[in-house]
């Protein structure tokens, strides 16, 4: 009965983290915490959410792909990017120590938040950036895609303002067009978890289970409500993410 219910209750989280990363990012900020309260030790529970955060990918890919919101030009050069980052993050012993490297991100979140509130249209309509601006855009999205390798919590959040300020996407364009790289990211890392027998099944099936029904609303909410919508939640997420990271 008691695994019945973990099993349940993660499905559950899973289709709740997943349904606020599907829309606005931060998914790996409830799921991580939680396995770690069930008992699994902080790296099985990083290795773990990555199972799960496949299933949010291929959820939310779907959809996405059926409403026809990826950049599919983009899509490529951004999953070599990701493979590479991934097998660097999951693989080299950073000098850095992780808790650090999440504090520069959580504070990255809250100087960019501003930003963000000021430039009123950024995220709202498609526009033409400079190949100077992507390619800076490319550069700070290997050092994300290493970081997402390795821990990756509040990365897809960051990932969005990557893809809004230097590439020019709307904000459901850089939602939709970000899965397919994070998910080839997280497979990467996924494989040298489980060759290291990091990944726990029991638990990762139902929250791959999970994350991958509440990637597929995720993404149709986003879609159904728009730009303007999903940047009000954006918002709100990257303030909520960043405060998380740095004072819990």
């Amino acid at each position: 009965m008691e695994i019945l219910i973990q099993i349940l209750t993660t499905f559950l989280i899973g289709v709740f983290a997943s349904f606020i990363g599907a829309i606005a990012g931060g998914g790996g900020l409830i799921s991580i915490p939680f396995l770690i309260f069930l008992g699994l030790p902080p790296q099985a529970a990083i290795a773990t959410n990555k199972l799960g955060g496949a299933g949010l990918s291929l959820g939310a890919a779907a959809k996405f792909w059926k409403e026809k919101k990826i950049i599919w030009k983009a899509v490529m050069p951004l999953c070599l990017i990701g493979i590479i980052g991934a097998y660097l993050g999951a693989n080299i012993l950073l000098n850095i120590d992780p808790a650090i490297l999440s504090k520069m991100i959580g504070f990255m979140l809250l100087i960019l938040l501003p930003l963000t509130l000021l430039k009123k249209d950024i995220g709202l309509k498609r526009k033409d950036t400079r190949p100077v601006d992507k390619g800076m855009g490319y550069v700070l999205f290997f050092f994300l895609m290493i970081f997402g390798g390795f821990f990756g919590g509040g990365a897809g959040t960051l990932m969005f303002y990557i893809l809004m300020y230097f590439f020019g996407f709307t904000i459901i364009q850089s939602n939709a067009t970000s899965i397919i790289p994070w998910f080839v990211m997280s497979i990467t890392s996924l494989i040298i978890f489980i060759i290291n027998g990091l990944v726990v099944y029991q638990v990762g099936i139902s929250l791959f289970a999970g994350m991958l029904v509440g990637g597929y609303l995720g993404a149709q909410t986003a879609i159904k409500k728009g730009n303007r919508w999903v940047k009000i939640i954006f918002l709100a997420v990257v303030f909520v993410s960043a405060v998380k990271i740095l004072f819990f």
